[in-house]
C-alpha cells in the first residue's frame, strides 16, 4: 500500500512539473541554466557622465507615501524600521515586503518634497549597507524599480551626489547582466524600462548600449504582451495599469530628451498606449476603480483616472468613444467539447457598451459547454 501511495505521489509530482514546464519557452530554460552557471559581477568603474535634459519632465502619478518617519516605513500594511544593516534582508520579513523596502517608491510619492531629507539619508544608508551584488536589493526586479525611482527623483529637480551617481551606474551594470529572461512577462518589461531610463539619463557608449538593449526588449515583447485588443496578456487590470504607466513614463522621458529615441519607436508607444487606455476604460467600474480579474488589488497601480490625466498631460488625446473589432468566443470547458468552428463576431462598442453584435460563424457543439470571450478591443 505504501508503494502504491509513493507511485501515485510521484505521478502527481511528474504531472505537476509537466503542466508547468510545457508552457515555458526555450529562452526560459536556457536563461535558468545560464543564471546558475554565470553570476553577474559588480562593475565598479566610474559612472558615465549625465546627459543634459533639454525637454520638459511632467510629474508622473504619485503613489501614497510609504515612509512614516526617518528610516521608518509602512509597506503592505506592515510597519518597519531600518535600525541595523541586516534589516534590509531580515529573515523574519516576507520577501515581498523586503522587495518593497528596496523599491524607494516614497521618492516619487505624494508630498515627496517634504521628505527630501529622509530620502537623502535613505540613499546614503542603502549604499553603505547593501554591498554591490549582495541581498534582496540587488535582485533584478527591485533593481529595476529603484533605478527608475532614483532617476525620476533627479528629474524632479533633486541633486545626485557623485557617490550616488556611481552607485546608480553600478546598479544598472549589474541589472544589465541579470535580465529576467527566465521569467519574461511584466518583470522583463520592468528590466527594459530601467535600461531605457538609464540609457537616456547617462550618456556615452555604455549608456547607448543600455538604451539599445532596453529598446530591443520592448520591440520584441510589446507585440507579444499587448494583445490586439489593447490588453496585457496576463489579463490583470492591475498589471495592465502598471505597464501602461511604464509606457507613459517612457513617452515622458522621450520628451525630456528629445531626439534620443527614434520617431518610429515613439509612434509605436503612442499607438499602444492609446489602445491600452481604451482597454483599461472598458475594464473600469463606474466608481473609477479597476475590476478584479486575475491578480488585481487596489493601491498597487495608479487609478485609471489618474493614468488618463497623465496621458493628457503628455499631449495624448482621449481614447476613441467608438471602436469596432472582432472577438472570438471559445469553450471555457474544453473537455468533451467538439465545437468547430468557434464563434466569430463583430461588435460596435461606445464607451464599453455593446450596441451591435453580428455573428459571422455559428458554433456547433454536441455537449453543453460554457463560452467565454477571449478577445475585446
Amino acid at each position: 500500500m505504501a508503494k502504491g501511495h509513493n507511485t501515485a505521489s510521484l505521478c502527481k509530482t511528474a504531472l505537476l512539473y509537466w503542466h508547468t514546464l510545457r508552457h515555458m519557452k526555450p529562452v526560459q530554460f536556457t536563461a535558468r541554466i545560464s543564471r546558475k552557471l554565470f553570476k553577474p559581477k559588480p562593475d565598479l568603474r566610474p559612472a558615465p557622465d549625465l546627459r543634459t535634459k533639454t525637454g520638459p519632465w511632467n510629474t508622473p502619478p504619485a503613489p501614497a507615501p510609504s515612509m512614516t518617519g526617518l528610516r521608518t516605513f509602512m509597506l503592505l500594511n506592515q510597519s518597519g524600521t531600518i535600525q541595523h544593516p541586516g534589516d534590509w534582508n531580515a529573515p523574519d520579513r516576507d520577501k515581498l515586503w523586503l522587495y518593497n523596502l528596496h523599491y524607494f517608491d516614497d521618492m516619487r510619492a505624494r508630498n515627496a518634497n517634504k521628505r527630501v531629507g529622509w530620502h537623502q539619508d535613505l540613499i546614503a544608508l542603502w549604499i553603505a549597507q547593501n554591498p554591490p551584488g549582495q541581498g534582496n536589493g540587488w535582485e533584478a526586479y527591485p533593481l529595476s524599480l529603484r533605478i527608475v525611482n532614483w532617476i525620476k527623483w533627479v528629474l524632479a529637480g533633486h541633486e545626485l551626489k557623485t557617490e550616488w551617481q556611481h552607485s546608480l551606474a553600478v546598479q544598472v551594470r549589474f541589472l544589465n547582466g541579470a535580465i529576467e529572461w527566465h521569467l519574461l512577462g511584466n518583470h522583463l518589461l520592468a528590466n527594459a524600462k530601467a535600461l531605457v531610463f538609464a540609457g537616456l539619463f547617462f550618456e556615452g557608449t555604455e549608456a547607448k548600449d543600455w538604451l539599445r538593449k532596453g529598446l530591443r526588449i520592448y520591440a520584441q515583447q510589446l507585440p507579444e504582451q499587448i494583445l490586439f485588443d489593447g490588453g496585457h496578456f496576463e489579463r490583470s487590470p492591475m498589471y495592465h495599469a502598471l505597464i501602461l504607466e511604464d509606457l507613459l513614463d517612457l513617452l515622458n522621458l522621450a520628451g525630456a530628451y528629445p531626439g534620443a529615441i527614434g520617431k518610429d519607436v515613439i509612434l509605436q508607444w503612442e499607438r499602444i498606449t492609446d489602445a491600452m487606455r481604451h482597454w483599461l476604460n472598458v475594464m473600469t467600474h463606474p466608481d473609477g476603480q479597476i475590476s478584479f480579474f486575475n491578480d488585481a488589488a487596489f493601491g498597487i497601480a495608479a487609478a485609471p483616472g489618474v493614468l488618463e490625466n497623465y496621458a493628457k498631460a503628455l499631449g495624448r488625446q482621449p481614447p476613441p468613444l467608438w471602436r469596432m473589432a472582432w472577438c472570438t468566443l471559445r469553450p471555457l470547458d474544453i473537455s468533451g467539447c467538439n465545437a468547430r468552428p468557434w464563434w466569430r463576431c463583430w461588435m460596435l462598442r461606445p464607451s464599453g457598451r455593446i450596441i451591435c453584435l453580428v455573428m459571422l460563424m455559428p458554433i456547433r457543439c454536441r455537449s453543453s459547454c460554457r463560452l467565454m470571450v477571449s478577445g475585446w478591443w
